[in-house]
């Protein structure tokens, strides 16, 4: 099956045309993923994957390519066909620590990988498998049951992409393709935190729990149960409670207190739990990150206009754009650009062909239509034209007015009296032309009156003269400091901004200083996360004196795996299509010597509502045969369980939609080695907490009764090596 697959791509030449990013697989943008999800599979990568010109590890695989409209990135997601037969390790551990040990053996497996950045030009190594390093790496067996191996964010600022974007795309792809279940190890982390816990206490579900994904199976004889009463237990935890708790000799009582008043201080409503707490204090986060940037912009462009309209000189294009792309645009620098290029050919040309009176004289709308014609995109044609007050491109200048009379906007271009330089220049030299001092002795002094200002900081605003006299002790040259604080006037300064006004009372010219993480109501100038940090070492790890709160932090903490499943809803007309469920029930004696361990679930299967019974087993057992080893040679010979169906009946009239049926047969290998996912199953697990299971973490054998336990639960440490010989309680032995 795979080399047709590839026979049929190898034909169809398909282009490197990349895909929008934010905008692949959204509902009903994809036709012909109607099908289960081995069909579907197929689809995609005959429609919109290239097959490349080499192989991984013996394995076949294809490229699809997006680009993102936030920076224009563009970055490849690789798709790899594994066939179990030929691969060194055909049983999955991921499955076995899911709970799906017991699943058949599917066939193939699917990965697909979004390499880390520095690799997106580059080909996948034969090691790609193995890499933890990945932006996105998921894995999904032929069956519709997956695994998400790891997620990560792109941080650099030319191609910032949070992971929160990466597990959106994942999302919508395993929804397109019709993916039953994906399971996830979450052990993810930032900051030292675990997210499961820090998301679990904060928002009652892990940091996937924003997607769908829920808990799945936990470690040390962790269930469901006791999972929610860890939840709800540390999410009711009343903040007078905790500081009562925390004794006042405790050497981080105060410090908590201080949280905590600090933030219920800034809450307008009040604040309870540490669950509402920390919901307040991540709001805040969130907040001040989007709000950075704004800050950044507005106070960009205030100095710049305000230079703008008071002065003739123009911004350059490259200082422009720099502007623009510094603030909350969702545009890349590069169709910014061909914007400014447009205005000014479509000016050019208006000047061209205009008399001397209205030369190159174009209204916002007349210009705002003939942008249109070359850029689809009003959005960022009216943000462009929004931002304009005088820029210079090449030898043109293009400034933008109001007419006294008609009170319309209107633009003009002009021929520069030399060419305005490209180079972003220090802020103070685009705004006076009659600077005597190059940028680099502005800039050193800039800084110094920089420096004096944030020491001042805490005692408020500062007079100019006491500034100018500080400045001195620095500065030798008083005209240059003169021209500076002339200058100064919301004007960004490196990481901060320096704001000028006049005292009311005083009448005095004063000075003050903020930083961009400032915010006017100060929210921002406080450290959120180090608080936040603060709470979690101390109160949801080191609670004092209270062992139902460490150990409710260690029920979670010990629950790792999740899971989400797709429920996908037939079409209305069941004439045209109806999913069907077709579970394989053995023979009495086959599940009493061979198949005894949970029967594995059903293969999906799309059929028309109008087939018949017969019919239906043909497409049954093509489905199984092509999705599970033990099923090569099986032959389908009943619908239904103990009583089957006639094959003449018309299928919409036997069963309903989505319904679970029974197929039965002849012909199982029950002699292959690759019957279940995770292998032999010849080891026996049988640990003190109640586990019984392989739940992935560190075990040690019974050198006696050879069951297998969790080291923690004996007593090793995870640092400490099992010893020799190991005997368990049962056996005799002491830990």
């Amino acid at each position: 099956m795979a080399s047709s697959l590839i026979e049929a791509c190898k034909t169809r030449k398909r282009t490197r045309r990349p895909f929008r990013f934010e905008e692949f697989a959204m509902p009903g943008t994809i036709d012909g993923l109607s099908g289960a999800f081995r069909e579907n599979i197929r689809f995609y990568l005959q429609e919109f994957a290239v097959l490349e010109d080499y192989i991984v590890a013996g394995m076949p695989l294809w490229s699809t390519w997006f680009i993102t409209a936030s920076n224009g990135a563009v970055f490849p997601l690789y798709a790899i066909e594994e066939t179990v037969q030929h691969s060194p390790e055909p049983f999955c551990d991921h499955c076995k620590f899911a709970g799906w040990g017991h699943h058949y053996v599917s066939k193939r497996r699917y990965h697909l990988i979004v390499p880390a950045n520095v690799n997106w030009e580059k080909p996948l190594t034969s090691n790609c498998l193995e890499i933890g390093s990945h932006i996105l790496h998921g894995l999904i067996h032929c069956n519709g049951y997956g695994h998400l191996l790891c997620i990560n964010g792109v941080r650099e600022d030319s191609h910032s992409l949070p992971a929160t974007h990466f597990m959106d795309f994942w999302d919508r792809l395993c929804t397109a393709l019709k993916t039953r279940k994906v399971s996830v190890f979450d052990v993810s982390m930032k900051g030292g935190m675990e997210l499961r816990l820090l998301h679990g206490v904060t928002y009652g579900m892990p940091w996937f729990g924003k997607w769908g994904y829920k808990f799945n199976r936990g470690s040390f004889g962790v269930t469901e149960q006791k999972y929610k009463i860890a939840i709800d237990y540390l999410q009711s935890l009343g903040l007078d409670k905790i500081l009562n708790d925390f004794k006042k000799s405790h050497s981080g009582r105060r410090k908590i207190k201080q949280v905590i008043d600090k933030y219920r201080e800034m809450s307008e409503n009040p604040l309870i739990t540490i669950s509402e707490l920390l919901q307040f204090m991540l709001s805040l986060k969130c907040r001040a990150s989007n709000q950075n940037k704004t800050k950044l912009a507005e106070a960009y462009c205030t100095s710049k206009s305000n230079a703008q309209d008071n002065d003739t000189n123009p911004m350059s294009a490259k200082t422009f754009l720099n502007m623009l792309v510094k603030s909350d645009c969702r545009w890349p620098a590069r169709r910014l650009e061909f914007v400014l290029v447009v205005i000014v050919n479509l000016l050019k040309e208006k000047k061209a062909n205009e008399s001397i009176e209205n030369a190159g004289m174009m209204t916002r709308q007349e210009l705002r239509d003939g942008i249109r014609k070359c850029i689809g995109d009003t959005g960022l044609i009216d943000f462009v034209l929004k931002s304009i007050r005088c820029f210079a491109l090449g030898t043109h200048i293009v400034r933008r007015t109001t007419n006294p009379t008609t009170k319309l906007l209107e633009f003009t271009i002009d021929e520069a009296a030399k060419e305005t330089t490209e180079v972003a220049r220090f802020p103070f030299l685009d705004e006076n032309n009659e600077c005597r001092w190059d940028e680099g002795r502005l800039k050193q002094a800039a800084e110094a009156i920089v420096d004096i200002l944030k020491t001042h900081n805490g005692n408020g605003s500062m007079s100019r003269q006491e500034l100018r006299d500080k400045a001195r002790e620095h500065v030798r040259d008083t005209g240059l400091i003169d021209f500076l604080l002339k200058s100064m006037n919301n004007s960004v300064v490196g990481n901060h901004v320096v704001y000028r006004s006049r005292n009311s009372l005083t009448k005095r010219i004063e000075f003050l200083i903020h930083d961009f993480e400032d915010s006017s109501s100060g929210e921002e100038s406080i450290d959120i996360y180090a608080d936040v940090k603060l709470l979690y070492d101390n109160v949801l790890l080191g609670y004092p004196g209270l062992d139902s709160v460490i150990s409710a932090t260690q029920v979670i903490l010990d629950s790792k795996q999740f899971v989400k499943e797709w429920v996908f809803q037939d079409q209305e007309n069941r004439m045209e299509s109806m999913s069907l469920t077709c579970q394989v029930l053995p023979s009495f004696d086959e599940l009493e010597t061979e198949l005894t361990r949970p029967l594995s679930p059903g293969e999906v299967v799309v059929v028309p509502g109008c087939i018949t019974i017969g019919e239906l087993k043909k497409v049954a057992q093509y489905a199984l045969r092509d999705t599970y080893c033990i099923m090569e040679n099986f032959v389908v010979k009943q619908i239904g369980g103990l009583k089957g169906i006639e094959d003449e009946r018309v299928l919409m009239c036997t069963v309903s939609s989505e319904a679970h049926v029974w197929v039965r047969g002849c012909g199982l290998d029950l002699g292959t080695e690759m019957r279940y996912q995770d292998g032999s199953q010849n080891s026996k697990v049988k640990c003190v907490c109640g586990t019984k299971e392989d739940d992935g973490e560190r075990m040690v054998e019974c050198d006696a009764c050879q069951a297998w336990q969790h080291t923690r639960c004996c007593g090793i440490d995870d640092d400490e090596d099992a010893p020799s010989v190991f005997l368990c309680g049962t056996c005799g032995g002491k830990w």
